[in-house]
């Protein structure tokens, strides 16, 4: 067969380019090429395109947040997509001749974007389309009702697009194709998935297109599925075991990715050496291959107790950045959703490090129990030890007690953390502040010989002092934007 494969556009305010490769869908390549089909993966954000686009409705009541603001304490001005425009992608069909579509749909919040493609695509092809991904796993049966795609697949797409195409050619029948989401005399059929990590049949995708991220190419890899961890506002323990890929076959993947020209790999797993004696093991691979010219992020999030043992080794092997996830520095907190490690870990990796590996710490402002005060308090304290505090504002996920509880909203673009959709007006305009914060207090720590610091400085303070803030327009000139209502101290 020949089989098409497509990495839909994104459409938000924000995007983070260098983590988009579609790593899924690189796997689901290589398992139907061994099985013997032509396939081709059309990643419509590999271009790097950004247009801007209007802004859906639905968003209108960010207007007062995102806006011009030439400032180092701006957010986002305008709704955009990154990639291909669907024109653009339905051309490519009508100029070949597939024989089965896939598209991914990895979050609940673009999926309305996703369907939107799926429908064009059906206005001028006949040909079989599947949806899959994270976002049908979470909300299959929702989406079964109303989806323009002939199939929905659940769980790993490296073992269900082969047996799709297998069914689709009569080989076999849609009963036996696991995830697979189908119509038959009028109902709709849910076959039990598999969520086997696609590499344990022992794929290494081949990789075309490669993102730069710091004027470098990186590549995405993972060491492993699932997590040990059950932190009550995360699904990843839900869908995927926790596994480990076997050394050898990661070290060949990564000799693999600096044959092709890769500078950089980010490390995707949710739950980074969590087991010592594996870790340990990895560590000597990666020292290795460092040696050869790699480096290493890991841009998912690290779990903080997990490097601890390593943190003093973490620049001689080879990582530059490390993203840490904290989500609360309170206690409290913390405990309630269930997670592993506190601020104290924190700030023992920063000192083992010795400064050596830049460190990002990220918190989600807005959790239940959680403080607007607290959380900048926590990014002051950040800054004073030199490290930058990124923010994720909440952001609800389908599937999940915890926010399920809270209340889905019927339109889940919603639930996007861009939206700031769980938040009544004050505590919106709150955590639009803490993000104004963060932005300002990490440029602080790398930009105050600047010529202009002293004068974003004080506007930065002034605007804290009123609880108003300023906004810098493209001709120069200061004017008023949102108030806030906390009494931030900074």
């Amino acid at each position: 067969m020949k089989i098409l494969l497509i990495a839909p556009p994104v459409f938000d305010f924000y995007f983070t380019t260098h983590r988009m490769e579609p790593l899924g869908l690189e796997y689901i390549r290589e398992a139907l090429e061994n099985a013997g089909h032509s396939v081709t993966l059309y990643d419509s954000t590999a271009s790097g395109k950004v247009k801007t686009v209007a802004t859906p409705p639905e968003f209108a009541y960010l207007s007062k947040f995102y806006e011009e603001d030439a400032s180092p304490f701006s957010l986002h001005n305008s709704y955009k997509r990154l990639g291909d425009s669907f024109s653009k992608i339905i051309d490519f069909i009508c100029k070949n001749d597939f024989d089965l579509i896939a598209l991914s749909s990895l979050f609940s919040p673009y999926h309305q974007d996703v369907e939107n493609l799926a429908a064009e695509i059906k206005k001028v092809a006949k040909t079989p389309l599947c949806i899959g991904g994270t976002a049908v796993n979470a909300q299959k049966k929702k989406i079964a009702e109303t989806t323009n795609a002939d199939f929905l697949n659940c769980g790993n797409g490296a073992v269900t697009l082969p047996l799709l195409a297998d069914a689709i050619d009569g080989k076999t029948g849609f009963d036996n194709v696991p995830g697979l989401v189908y119509r038959k005399n009028g109902g709709i059929f849910m076959n039990e998935p598999s969520f086997e990590p696609a590499w344990c049949s022992g794929l290494i995708p081949k990789r075309e297109d490669l993102r730069w991220f710091r004027k470098k190419k990186i590549a995405k890899i993972v060491f492993s599925s699932g997590c040990r961890n059950r932190c009550a506002f995360c699904s990843i323990h839900r869908d995927n075991r926790l596994a480990y890929r076997d050394i050898s076959h990661i070290k060949k993947e990564l000799e693999y990715l600096l044959s092709i020209g890769a500078e950089i790999v980010d490390i995707e797993d949710d739950d980074i050496f969590s087991n010592r004696e594996y870790a340990a093991q990895i560590f000597e691979i990666l020292e290795e291959m460092h040696g050869k010219g790699l480096s290493y992020t890991a841009m998912n999030g690290m779990t903080v107790r997990n490097i601890i043992p390593f943190a003093a080794k973490l620049a001689k092997t080879g990582f530059i950045k490390l993203d840490l996830s904290l989500v609360s520095a309170e206690k409290s907190v913390a405990d309630h959703l269930r997670r592993p490690h506190g601020i104290a870990e924190i700030e023992k990796v920063i000192e083992l490090t010795e400064g050596k590996t830049e460190i990002e710490v990220f918190l989600i402002p807005g959790l239940p129990g959680t403080e607007v005060a607290d959380s900048c308090t926590t990014l002051l304290h950040l800054h004073k030890l030199g490290v930058k505090g990124g923010l994720s504002p909440l952001y609800l996920v389908p599937g999940v007690p915890m926010f399920e509880e809270m209340g889905i909203p019927e339109n889940v673009r919603l639930c996007r953390g861009s939206a700031l959709y769980p938040f009544d007006d004050e505590k919106r305009a709150d955590i639009a502040s803490l993000m104004k914060i963060s932005r300002f207090l990490n440029y602080s720590l790398d930009h105050k010989n600047d010529e202009n610091y002293e004068v974003f400085l004080n506007y930065f303070n002034e605007s804290l002092r009123r609880r108003r803030w300023f906004k810098l327009g493209k001709d120069g000139i200061w004017r008023d934007s949102f108030e806030f209502y906390c009494d931030f101290e900074v």
